[in-house]
């Protein structure tokens, strides 16, 4: 669940920076805050060029969006916590069988 899930399904290869999360609740692990479901996360794909735009209508809309990863062409989901990558996951959404 939580961003593992939110985030790790919106795109086939993706960095994830844990570190950027706003928090719910403090003291949370980097596993913690990858699965928690209560952080409540809500997660769309913004192209590069629009991101200030978005996040500039989301503060107007008094939501708080910030930008916690990126997409890439590695074929993995990557999530990185105090500078450390924690977890790479191939994804399997868009393996064929």
């Amino acid at each position: 669940g939580g961003v593992s899930v939110a985030i790790g399904e919106i795109a086939d290869s993706l960095e994830i920076d844990l570190d950027i999360l706003p928090l719910k609740y403090e003291g949370l692990n980097g596993t913690e805050l990858a699965i928690s479901e209560s952080q409540e996360r809500i997660a769309v794909v913004v192209d590069a060029k629009d991101k200030d735009q978005f996040i500039h209508f989301c503060e107007r809309e008094n939501i708080k969006a910030v930008e916690v990863a990126k997409v890439t062409d590695s074929g993995r989901m990557q999530m990185f916590w105090k500078g450390t990558k924690i977890s790479k996951c191939r994804n399997f959404s868009s393996s064929k069988t």
